[in-house]
């Protein structure tokens, strides 16, 4: 049963995958990252995930895989981890109500997954508003029309007026030194200011994933 009224959190919890990172993810919320390449998402998701484990229980739902060689270089523990495959909105809809409350959960390939509809996108914000989910629903887009990032947001998450935040990921490359591209679409509204184009200098971030060891 949903709930109309609630008591204002003074402190809204959040969570980022990194400092330099423009915005918050929202607990309680949904947020939609689409990667326009791999590196942004390998960044991106390992980051978030580490960024977490320390503080609550992570749950990574696939299709799609970690590496947990890489985790182990950004985290001293993944006991707090949990990792599992989804391929129908059933089986999503069934994930989320066995996660803990107050708890990361991270998407992988959301618009691939079968039998989507607007009324699953609903729930899955239900979901995470009744049980304070910081809620991310990923895409890696082999093919976006950058001249109509409303309209992609539209095509892959269906109902994207309902999430808290809407970004668009990329990384490039120059002499060996690596930025990451981030177009903000939708923020929490602490963040307003904060929508449109950064870019950050992610050096640091990427070293996990270039060298072995």
């Amino acid at each position: 049963m949903g709930m109309f009224f609630k008591p204002a959190e003074l402190q809204p919890r959040e969570v980022k995958p990194f400092d330099a990172f423009p915005v918050g993810l929202p607990a309680g919320g949904v947020s939609g990252i689409v990667f326009a390449d791999q590196l942004s998402e390998e960044i991106f998701i390992h980051h978030i995930i580490a960024s977490t484990l320390s503080n609550s229980s992570v749950y990574h739902i696939g299709p799609g895989s970690l590496s947990i060689r890489v985790l182990e270089k950004l985290t001293e523990s993944a006991s707090n981890l949990y990792a599992g495959n989804t391929y129908t909105a059933e089986e999503l809809m069934s994930a989320l109500r066995l996660v803990e409350e107050d708890s990361l959960v991270v998407v992988r390939r959301f618009p691939l997954i079968s039998n989507l509809s607007a009324g699953t996108v609903i729930e899955t914000k239900r979901t995470a508003d009744e049980k304070g989910l910081t809620l991310v629903l990923c895409h890696p887009a082999l093919e976006l029309n950058e001249l109509d990032l409303p309209g992609e947001f539209k095509r892959l998450f269906l109902l994207p007026e309902i999430f808290d935040l809407l970004a668009v990921l990329r990384t490039n490359s120059y002499r060996g030194h690596y930025r990451m591209n981030v177009t903000v679409l939708r923020t929490p509204a602490e963040y307003v200011a904060s929508i449109g184009d950064h870019s950050i200098p992610i050096d640091s971030l990427v070293k996990p994933f270039l060298y072995r060891g």
